[in-house]
């Protein structure tokens, strides 16, 4: 029987592949389970045109992503006043719910999911590099500068 896969199953298939499987496990598991089509003709067609929306919609966000890390490129670095001590380290500590905050008074929508911070919170004076991940294997550093009051 041939079966359309709508899930990545192990030994099997990707999404998307037409395989030619047993009836009895079609019939009894890839179609109640809801992994796979029957390859009709109607079907072929209305999965292939799902996935072009699909690939049409991944690469909007691609888009999208791409034109945010320009905004994040433009500004160049982000700088935040913060009272310290004599030792440089600052009182409190500087979190990416901070920085998604000082992008939004910037007019730059940003959430704090999506701000990576590898040495995890800023507690010292100087400038930090921080990541800005928008979307999935798409990313930009940019700099913080924290600077005493």
């Amino acid at each position: 029987m041939k079966v359309i896969l709508l899930d990545i199953l192990e030994k099997v298939g990707k999404k998307g592949q037409l395989i030619t499987v047993k009836n009895g496990y079609a019939r009894n598991y890839l179609i109640p389970m809801k992994k796979a089509l029957l390859a009709t003709s109607h079907n072929i067609k209305m999965f292939e045109q799902s996935k072009r929306i699909e690939e049409k919609q991944r690469s909007e966000k691609i888009n999208h992503a791409l034109s945010r890390i320009n905004q994040i490129k433009s500004i160049g670095a982000l700088v935040f006043f913060m009272k310290s001590s004599e030792t440089k380290r600052i009182f409190g500590s500087i979190n990416a719910n901070d920085i998604s905050d000082h992008f939004f008074e910037i007019g730059i929508s940003v959430k704090k999911s999506e701000i990576k911070m590898p040495k995890g919170l800023l507690r010292y004076l100087g400038v930090h590099q921080v990541i800005f991940n928008p979307h999935k294997n798409i990313s930009v550093e940019f700099q913080v500068a924290v600077l005493s009051k």
